[in-house]
């Protein structure tokens, strides 16, 4: 029993070592889980151990029960990220409050709405929302979306859908096909 431990000990801290420092969530749920096994070696290994020098063989399932709570404790937090990303909440390392003030704070953008953030994995942030503005010459409106898109990247948002929409103002009241009429008319 002690040396299939050792063995497995050995080769559950070498695959630790490469598993070691991701943020993705497959891989750092994986590291757990190689995680556990080690700590299994390793309470095998004391136990057997300690059977062997006394005899008394309550230390194993005594070793089992503390592993299954730590287990239990590291899956808990891995399965709450899991829920966070399918249900598309708002990712807890981004402020969203903060977010939207940068999108607002970019000159020509009058405010935002339907703001909808979240993760499509632990890696990946997305938005989808609608900027009010006045602008009405495409190419300034391509500058102001990269500079919201250049902000939502510091904020971590790596993909983003920006629908413009025009505010109801003195200059572009209208839009479209009664846009083109009244400018043909007038």
């Amino acid at each position: 029993m002690i040396v299939v431990a050792a063995i497995g000990l050995g080769a559950n801290l070498g695959v630790m070592r490469l598993l070691h420092g991701s943020r993705n969530l497959n891989v750092r749920s994986a590291f757990l889980h190689v995680a556990g096994d080690t700590a299994s070696s390793v309470a095998v290994l004391a136990a057997g151990a300690w059977i062997a020098l006394t005899g008394q063989v309550t230390v194993d399932p005594v070793l089992s029960g503390v592993l299954a709570v730590v287990i239990a404790i590291s899956a808990t937090r891995i399965l709450r990220e899991t829920v966070v990303i399918l249900l598309q909440f708002t990712p807890p390392s981004v402020d969203f409050d903060e977010v939207v003030r940068a999108m607002t704070d970019v000159p020509g953008v009058e405010g935002v709405h339907h703001v909808h953030l979240w993760s499509l994995s632990s890696e990946i942030n997305v938005l989808d929302a609608h900027v009010y503005s006045c602008e009405r010459d495409v190419e300034r409106s391509e500058v102001m979306k990269q500079e919201i898109k250049a902000r939502l990247a510091r904020h971590g948002v790596l993909h983003s859908t920006l629908e413009f929409e025009c505010t109801e103002c003195r200059d572009c009241a209208l839009v479209g096909p009664a846009a083109e009429q009244a400018d043909q008319a007038g």
